[in-house]
């Protein structure tokens, strides 16, 4: 077995607050805190965003906090980026305010840790941060296709992807969670690495199975999904299907964005069979997942789709539960442990075909092992590995 990486210090700037759904990085940096000094950073204010809501509301008060610091149950320590430390993305100040926020960050998180820190960004704009934190290595974690993300115009998405192969270029490192994303990044950099998403396996497979109360009055047959409900799900499908099949319960786990689809999703939530149940903790969620008779993954098929590796993929077959998912390239490569559809008429014969199945069908089970042999512990002694190798 692969040694595990010890002792370091790991600063991973994340894209979003650390507090919400748990994604491929929480996975991970939750088992390197383990024997690792690990700090999530969240994304830094931006001046523009400051100063329009002091114009709004009077005070940027609802951006302060209590603490700078807060450590999760995981081990891992947050940085709560204050308002006090924006940054501006304009010339010539930029490079000043950037310098300022991870001069502050860098004095918080060396204190007791090492001096040389493994750096770990997540997003193309982070390229400004490279060669400031006197890093041991720096690592770039590209896990979708960000160009396709919302509904850029041309020229901001030009901009991305100039700053995405700028980052590609500069880190010492790459970590793609697709084959479609290593041969679109790995030509910008010969150290580039297929590492795909997991599951926590036996959260999964071995969770207590009782009924959450939100859904003690469901009855099957129940199509669900856990995850982010947002425009990337193809919310028109799931609305014709949820009408065509109203004895079907249609249950969503996970918080909404609306931002794109408002209109879409109120559509969709008027419906008497379809049940949107929020957020829950990452600890109940497998729960919800086993009262599903059938796992969807109803994602629009677009460039962000095509490059996508859903967590729930692997989530799903842990829990042996029939799959359902739109034609995209991810679920095409689960091959055998998928039933792909590629409009709605398929998609409810995907879901009858799947109700029709043994609890105990060979390929509910072959899902099962699959999910075994792809869990985070092996992702994180494979990017140990990696990484290992890079300093050597």
């Amino acid at each position: 077995m692969t040694e595990l990486l010890q002792g370091e210090t790991i600063i991973y700037f994340g894209p979003e607050p650390w507090a919400g759904l748990w994604r491929n990085r929480h996975q991970l940096m939750s088992r390197f805190a383990v024997d690792n000094n690990v700090w999530y950073v969240e994304p830094p204010t931006m001046l523009r965003d400051l100063l329009g809501r002091r114009r709004g509301d009077g005070g940027a008060s609802g951006n302060r906090r209590s603490r700078l610091i807060s450590r999760d149950a995981s081990g891992v320590s947050v940085f709560h980026s204050p308002w006090w430390l924006p940054i501006t993305g304009r010339a010539p100040f930029k490079n000043i305010s950037i310098r300022f926020f991870l001069a502050v960050l860098s004095f918080v998180a060396r204190s007791g840790s090492k001096h040389q820190p493994i750096i770990w960004l997540s997003r193309p704009n982070m390229v400004d941060y490279i060669g400031k934190l006197h890093a041991k290595l720096t690592i770039y974690h590209v896990v979708d296709e960000y160009s396709g993300y919302g509904q850029p115009s041309t020229a901001p998405r030009s901009k991305l992807i100039d700053s995405e192969n700028e980052m590609l270029r500069r880190v010492d490192t790459v970590i793609v969670v697709t084959p479609t994303l290593f041969d679109l990044k790995s030509p910008h950099n010969p150290n580039t690495h297929l590492v795909p998403n997991a599951v926590d396996y036996d959260s999964y497979a071995d969770c207590d199975a009782a009924v959450p109360d939100d859904m003690s009055d469901l009855h099957s047959p129940i199509i669900g999904y856990s995850g982010l409900i947002a425009a990337r799900l193809d919310l028109d499908m799931l609305r014709a299907a949820a009408n065509a099949r109203p004895d079907w319960n249609f249950v969503f786990v996970g918080s909404v964005n609306s931002t794109h689809c408002e209109a879409e999703l109120q559509q969709l939530q008027k419906l008497p069979n379809v049940h949107f149940l929020g957020q829950k903790p990452v600890h109940d969620v497998p729960r919800y997942v086993h009262q599903f008779d059938v796992c969807m993954i109803p994602y629009t098929v677009n460039l962000r789709a095509q490059h996508a590796s859903p967590l729930k993929l692997y989530e799903y077959a842990a829990a042996s539960k029939p799959i359902v998912s739109t034609d995209f390239a991810a679920a095409r490569s689960f091959a055998g442990h998928v039933e792909i559809a590629g409009n709605k008429d398929e998609f409810l014969a995907a879901c009858e075909r799947s109700l029709a199945l043994n609890p105990s069908a060979p390929e509910l089970l072959e899902n099962r092992r699959f999910a075994a042999r792809n869990t985070w512990t092996h992702r994180v002694q494979q990017i140990s590995e990696i990484l290992r190798n890079s300093v050597s």
